[in-house]
């Protein structure tokens, strides 16, 4: 089975501001959620797919629509890890102005060493993933068992998912920051 995974077309959505509160970024996260993304540049070699399943997140809904598969899976279970500005108890951070970018990773920074300040644990994002791996592939599966799956997900949750494909023998070129848009193919022996 060939397994495409895809990070949703690029957001169109900047901060008004070049350094922003914790309250500022935690609202920017959430605009970001319901912005527009960027028109793709036209694919010229556009793959079949047999069937996408697809975060059920605006953005990669949108994206999954460029793609040609002839089943169409949404689920929530492909979301983006949720994010939020960095608390120290509190020391909520939230006089302290950052760039975008800084809050972004501390965010990560703190999910990855399991601070409580992030929304989903990093323990309950590796389930999902596993959770995804198994119920959505083994449902792809079926419907097309030599066929060519297609993952349309976001940028932090596309790492899990590499993890998890590659701790389960699938290979793939390396994925160190997921591009928006790029097409990544695993392929298990």
């Amino acid at each position: 089975m060939s397994l495409g995974l895809v990070r949703h077309f690029r957001v169109q959505h900047k901060p008004e501001r070049t350094w922003l509160t914790g309250e500022q970024f935690n609202q920017w996260i959430k605009e970001y959620e319901t912005a527009p993304i960027q028109q793709p540049v036209p694919m010229s070699s556009l793959q079949k797919w047999d069937i996408c399943l697809c975060s059920d997140q605006a953005r990669a809904l949108h994206t999954a629509s460029y793609f040609d598969a002839q089943e169409f899976v949404y689920t929530e279970q492909l979301r983006e890890i949720d994010i939020a500005a960095l608390q120290l108890g509190k020391f909520k951070l939230s006089g302290l102005r950052l760039p975008v970018s800084c809050w972004l990773a501390l965010g990560r920074l703190s999910w990855t060493a399991g601070h409580p300040s992030q929304p989903e644990s990093k323990a309950a994002v590796l389930q999902r993933a596993q959770m995804v791996i198994d119920s959505l592939a083994a449902e792809a599966e079926a419907a097309a068992p030599e066929g060519r799956v297609l993952i349309v997900s976001h940028g932090a949750f596309m790492k899990v998912l590499d993890r998890e494909l590659r701790r389960r023998g699938y290979k793939a070129e390396r994925m160190f920051f997921p591009r928006n848009g790029q097409l990544y193919l695993y392929e298990k022996n």
